[in-house]
């Protein structure tokens, strides 16, 4: 390319464009008098390299975040900083995704990490992520249940630092449960359970994007009640009672004349059998039965 420059002894500046990013280019620069030029003088010099793209935190503890970003072409080593520190990384060897931990860095703060490609020197303009460690403190604690259905549970906990945003984990689902402010008791009914099932809740306090460790719970839906209850026989002394088996229970309650026993339901598929002896001669029962969970 020619390029003429304006009378005097002034530097001289030119700009060469459409040229591809992180490359290396060598230019020969020829003085022209009349039609004569000189013997040139060569000058190396790059393109700078395109920013990372995909930069995202993996993983987050109380005192280290993983960062993970795509590599670019031509580039092997990138530059990160944060909260006053800057590191260079190589990427490694393969085609896959650049990963990097920041350790010893301080519990429930937030970071913002800015990533630069890096290309003989040059920088890329820059991609930036905020991300925080974990939180330390117990901030869900007292949970139990507060009602139990066939289909729901109610849960219930205490809490501190006026948490309003909470994450529910259970059954391979996940909910967000969203608080009054204030330091009050959190309630959530859990819908759509199965009846007779044992369900572990994870509790999540979460503050920004950052979730603290979690707290485990276990409930248990209603079971749902027996069906069929009869009176097979009936004698001067006893009553004989009949039911259908109910899924997931094995044993059941029978409420009768201030009494309560416990019935565990026998092996096997058929329907559960129980004699209620020692009753008094032409009296007439009210019997109650549970389905126990």
């Amino acid at each position: 390319m020619s390029v003429g420059a304006p009378s005097g002894n002034g530097a001289v500046s030119v700009t060469v464009s459409s040229l591809t990013a992180a490359t290396k280019y060598t230019f020969t620069i020829f003085a022209v008098v009349g039609n004569v030029r000189d013997r040139g003088v060569q000058f190396t010099a790059a393109t700078a390299p395109p920013n990372p793209t995909g930069l995202v935190s993996l993983n987050e503890t109380e005192s280290s975040i993983t960062l993970q970003w795509n590599r670019v072409n031509n580039v092997n080593s990138f530059i990160l900083q944060f909260n006053g520190n800057e590191r260079r990384i190589a990427a490694p060897a393969g085609n896959g995704p650049v990963t990097h931990t920041v350790s010893s860095l301080s519990a429930e703060t937030k970071y913002t990490f800015r990533l630069f490609s890096e290309f003989e020197n040059i920088r890329s303009s820059g991609v930036q992520l905020i991300a925080g460690t974990e939180i330390v403190a117990k901030n869900v604690f007292d949970v139990k249940a507060i009602s139990q259905t066939e289909t729901s549970i109610t849960l219930q906990w205490s809490r501190l630092n006026n948490i309003v945003s909470f994450v529910i984990q259970y059954d391979g689902r996940e909910m967000s449960v969203g608080a009054p402010s204030g330091n009050g008791a959190v309630s959530v009914t859990v819908s759509s359970l199965t009846a007779a099932t044992k369900y572990t809740f994870t509790i999540f306090a979460v503050v920004g994007n950052v979730r603290d460790r979690g707290v485990q719970f276990t409930a248990a839906t209603a079971p749902p009640d027996p069906t069929g209850l009869v009176s097979l026989n009936e004698t001067e002394s006893s009553i004989t009672l009949q039911w259908n088996r109910v899924n997931n229970v094995n044993s059941f309650i029978l409420q009768f004349n201030g009494n309560e026993r416990r019935i565990a339901a026998p092996a096997g598929n058929g329907p559960v059998t129980h004699t209620v002896s020692s009753l008094s001669a032409g009296t007439k029962y009210t019997f109650r039965l549970f389905s126990e969970f």
